[in-house]
């Protein structure tokens, strides 16, 4: 049965992370290390905080727009959780990003979004969708002022054990998702602007958490005439369940 298990989750991961490649579309390679905090406030609120950064390792110029290898994202998230039901939670955030953070043509964004996330078994494991809503402030270099925009994100992804209904300390996962990216207003390259799809391997500890492990494609519109930056990632997250408050 496991062995089943995987033979299905390996080629959704293989078919979800098929992409094709454009002229002027720029294919790069990197890394995403991550860790995700969460612990509890009360009975029906808990606390979460991600840390992420985001490292191309690939030094490449297509159509005479270089992309040099660096740290290119740095990424800092506090949230609220508020538990309505064991199906559904709403949260909201703080987002401190910060690209290209140790260069001198870094930019500087502060986030605040609203998302709700439910989820429901289906079959062997369990499928979850998240919508999520931000206000976006990110500086303008040239101009060093400050707009307004906003972002609706849609995910839905699916969790499976690999050893029985649930996850037990000592067992596997996989966890699979796809992310859509819509700019709803404000300056923006596409309306549709980006697509994370991923699918990872996890191993839980038990009282040390989760760590889980595989290939992200993210794609993003970087101009006005449709070209794109596909980056392929191997995320390595950490994640906690633990009050460090109690």
């Amino acid at each position: 049965m496991i062995i089943f298990r995987m033979k299905i989750v390996i080629i959704f991961i293989l078919l979800i992370h098929v992409d094709i490649s454009r002229a002027g579309d720029a294919n790069l390679v990197g890394v995403l290390p991550a860790i995700s905090q969460t612990g509890r406030v009360t009975d029906v609120f808990d606390y979460n905080l991600f840390v992420s950064t985001t490292l191309n390792a690939t030094d490449r110029t297509v159509d005479g727009r270089r992309f040099p290898a660096r740290d290119i994202q740095s990424y800092f998230q506090p949230s609220l959780i508020y538990k309505y039901s064991p199906q559904l939670n709403f949260a909201v955030a703080y987002v401190y990003q910060r690209t290209d953070p140790f260069n001198n043509d870094s930019t500087n964004e502060n986030r605040i979004f609203q998302q709700a996330i439910f989820s429901t078994p289906v079959l062997m494991g369990n499928l979850y969708q998240r919508v999520r809503f931000e206000e976006r402030f990110v500086t303008n270099n040239r101009t060093h002022e400050t707009p307004l925009s906003t972002r609706l994100r849609y995910m839905v992804g699916y969790n499976l054990p690999l050893q029985g209904e649930r996850l037990d300390p000592g067992e596997f996962y996989v966890n699979t998702y796809n992310e859509f990216y819509f700019s709803t207003s404000g300056q923006r390259n596409a309306v549709y602007s980006e697509d994370w799809l991923y699918g990872g391997i996890g191993y839980s500890t038990g009282h040390m958490g989760n760590i889980e492990i595989g290939p992200m494609l993210q794609t993003s519109v970087i101009d006005t005439f449709g070209h794109r930056r596909n980056l392929f990632l191997l995320q390595v997250l950490w994640s906690t369940n633990f009050d460090i408050f109690r």
